[in-house]
């Protein structure tokens, strides 16, 4: 019966909370710390080489001393843009320019090496092993988007009144 109920949950896109992340410490890092630098407060990393600053909790976490706290939240793609203007509107961590990140963006920040999530906890702690928003529409295809998908790694396509969780970005 539990596993049953697991089951339902994740494919509700419900975040369940990382047990045990897995990596393969034989192959290299593809998103190791050392690529990025950390904001001030902590609640921001820029990744060195592209510039581009990340969010470390996705939206509905909040940055405190002992890193992302609270409950990590869903959203239709429209209602995710809306989030991220709003973001912008209250000029958080300073910026308003955040917005969502295109699949391929998403992707440079996916720890090929780990899974249950592809994500480095060091650089975005207690991230959901569940689906991400990016900006890119699936082409010739209505009212579709790509998700990248943190408990492998993996893009999807999804419907956009779908609800998956938002990591926003800025650039420099």
């Amino acid at each position: 019966m539990l596993l049953k109920k697991l089951m339902f949950l994740m494919a509700m896109g419900v975040a369940m909370p990382v047990l045990a992340q897995k990596c393969d410490s034989g192959k290299p890092a593809t998103a190791p710390l050392n690529h990025f630098k950390v904001s001030a407060d902590g609640a921001t990393i820029t990744n060195i080489k592209s510039q581009q600053t990340w969010l470390r909790c996705s939206l509905g976490m909040a940055w405190t001393e002992n890193g992302c706290e609270g409950n990590s939240l869903t959203y239709s793609l429209a209602a995710a843009e809306a989030a991220v203007d709003d973001l912008n509107a209250h000029q958080v961590a300073g910026r308003t320019t955040w917005r969502l990140p295109t699949v391929e963006e998403l992707n440079t920040i996916v720890e090929q090496r780990c899974f249950q999530p592809a994500i480095n906890l060091e650089v975005f702690p207690s991230s959901p092993e569940s689906g991400f928003w990016s900006s890119t529409v699936a082409a010739g295809i209505n009212a579709r988007a790509w998700v990248v998908h943190f408990l492998h790694g993996q893009r999807y396509i999804a419907n956009t009144q779908q609800s998956w969780r938002v990591r926003p970005v800025a650039d420099k």
